[in-house]
C-alpha cells in the first residue's frame, strides 16, 4: 500500500493540464541577491566561472522612490541625466496583477487563442523563436525551456495601466512599443542595452537587476546589434565569467535593484543591464524614444483615473500574430513623427537605422522597393545620413512620397487608420 500511495502522489505531480508530463521547475525565490562575494580559497580570481555579480560587491542599490514623481520632476532628476530609478508600487492597482494569477486559468480562458512568440529560456547569441498559441505556452511553460517575449498583444493592453509619469507631454507622444515577458523563472538575460528608454514593470514573481554605466561597455566586449542601431549586447557568458580573460570586471562598479509585483524600474537608453527572474514571472515593459528635451506643460490638465495601455498610441502594435506599425496609413505628420522617433536624441539619423525600421515595417511585403532607394526620397544629397534639421525641414512632397512607399499593403489587418 505504501508504494501504491507513493506512485499515486508522483503521478499527481507528473500529470498537468491536458496530459503534460514532467516536473515543475524550481522557482528559486529564495535566491540571495546581491550574491555574497568571497575570495577563492584556491587562489583563482574572485568570481571565476561564476555568474555576473560574484566578481565584486555592488556599489549600492539603485535609488527608489515611494511616491510617483511628477513628469517634470521625473525628467529633471532621472531622465535628463539618464539615471536609473525604481518606482515602488507604481502599478500596484493595475488589473493584471490580480487577474493574471498563479493558476493561469484567466489567461487561458481569455487569451488562450492568441498567437505569440516564445524563445529559449537561457538567451544565447543566436536566439531561436517559435510561434504558438497562448494556450499551448501556458500549458507547457512551467516544464519546458522557453519563455514568452512579445510585443504586448492589443487584446491584453486594457488590463495594464500606463505608468503615471508617462501619461502626458513628450513621453506619451514618443511611445514606441509595449512588451510582455513571461516565464516559470530561472531566466537570465544577456548583459545588454536598449536604444530607447525602458520602463520595466513587474506584474508577478520576482526580478533582480544588475545595472552598469555605459562607460564600461568595452570591459564586457559589448557589440552593437547592427550598425547605428543604438542597441547592443555583451557576447560574454553571464552565467560563467572567465576572470582570466576578463579581469577588468573586478574593477567595474555596478548597482542593483529587486522588483516585487507592482514595482517598475526606469532603465535609461544606453544603460547596461542584466535581468534575472525567479518563480512564475510576468512583466510589462514600455519603450519610448529619447528626445533632446521634454515638454510637460499639459501634464497638470490630466483627468483623474487610470490610463490603460490601450488608451495610448504606440508606433508598434501586435495583432493576429504579427508585429506591425499601428498606423495603417501614414501621412506627412505621422511620417515625420516616426522619423524623429528613429532619430531619438541623436544628432543624425543614419541610413542603417532607417533600413532596419523599413525592413520591419515591410516584412509582410515580398516585392518591397530597395530600402536605399526609398531613403533617397528624403536623402537627396545621397549622404546616407540626415541631420535633425534636415528631418524637420523635409518638404510636404518628400514626406508624402515616403509615406506612400511605406503605405504599400503590409498586412490585411489594421488597428488604426491614422493616429
Amino acid at each position: 500500500m505504501y508504494f501504491i500511495l507513493k506512485w499515486l502522489t508522483l503521478l499527481r505531480i507528473l500529470v498537468f493540464a491536458e496530459g503534460k508530463v514532467g516536473f515543475i521547475k524550481e522557482a528559486g525565490l529564495s535566491t540571495v541577491f546581491p550574491p555574497p562575494v568571497h575570495p577563492s580559497p584556491s587562489g583563482l580570481p574572485t568570481g571565476h566561472l561564476r555568474p555576473l555579480g560574484y566578481q565584486r560587491s555592488p556599489d549600492g542599490r539603485v535609488q527608489d522612490v515611494e511616491d510617483m514623481p511628477h513628469p517634470e520632476q521625473f525628467y529633471q532628476k532621472f531622465v535628463k541625466d539618464r539615471r536609473p530609478v525604481v518606482l515602488r508600487n507604481a502599478l500596484k492597482e493595475t488589473p493584471a496583477i490580480e487577474k493574471w494569477d498563479e493558476d493561469d486559468k484567466y489567461l487561458m480562458q481569455k487569451y488562450g487563442h492568441l498567437e505569440i512568440h516564445v524563445t529559449e529560456k537561457k538567451q544565447q547569441f543566436k536566439l531561436v523563436t517559435m510561434k504558438m498559441t497562448m494556450k499551448k505556452f501556458l500549458r507547457d511553460y512551467k516544464y519546458d525551456n522557453y519563455y514568452l517575449t512579445n510585443t504586448l498583444p492589443y487584446e491584453m493592453m486594457n488590463e495594464i495601466e500606463l505608468v503615471k509619469c508617462l501619461r502626458c507631454g513628450t513621453y506619451r507622444k514618443y511611445l514606441i512599443e509595449p512588451e510582455i515577458w513571461m516565464s516559470s523563472g530561472g531566466t537570465a538575460s544577456l548583459l545588454h542595452y536598449h536604444g530607447d528608454h525602458n520602463m520595466h514593470c513587474l506584474l508577478s514573481g520576482r526580478k533582480d537587476f544588475i545595472l552598469i554605466d555605459p562607460a564600461y561597455k568595452n570591459i564586457f566586449n559589448v557589440q552593437e546589434k547592427s550598425t547605428h542601431a543604438g542597441s547592443g549586447f555583451s557576447d560574454l557568458d553571464m552565467d560563467m565569467i572567465n576572470m582570466f580573460q576578463n579581469n577588468g570586471i573586478a574593477n567595474t562598479p555596478w548597482t542593483w535593484a529587486k522588483l516585487s509585483p507592482g514595482d517598475c524600474i526606469y532603465v535609461p537608453a544606453g544603460y547596461l543591464h542584466q535581468v534575472r527572474s525567479y518563480g512564475r514571472s510576468i512583466s510589462s515593459t514600455i519603450l519610448w524614444s529619447p528626445t533632446p528635451g521634454v515638454a510637460t506643460s499639459n501634464c497638470d490638465q490630466l483627468k483623474p483615473g487610470p490610463v490603460m495601455l490601450s488608451d495610448a498610441n504606440f508606433i508598434w502594435s501586435y495583432s493576429q500574430g504579427v508585429r506591425e506599425l499601428t498606423n495603417a496609413k501614414l501621412n506627412t505628420v505621422t511620417m515625420k513623427h516616426h522619423l524623429l522617433c528613429l532619430l531619438r536624441a541623436d544628432k543624425e539619423l543614419h541610413f542603417e537605422r532607417f533600413e532596419a525600421f523599413y525592413n520591419e515595417t515591410m516584412s509582410q511585403v515580398s516585392d518591397k522597393p530597395d530600402a536605399l532607394k526609398v531613403f533617397r526620397i528624403i536623402d537627396t544629397q545621397h549622404r546616407h545620413v540626415l541631420s535633425r534639421d534636415s528631418i524637420v525641414s523635409l518638404t510636404t512632397e518628400q514626406l508624402e512620397s515616403l509615406s506612400k512607399a511605406l503605405n504599400k499593403p503590409r498586412t490585411k489587418h489594421r488597428l488604426h487608420d491614422e493616429l
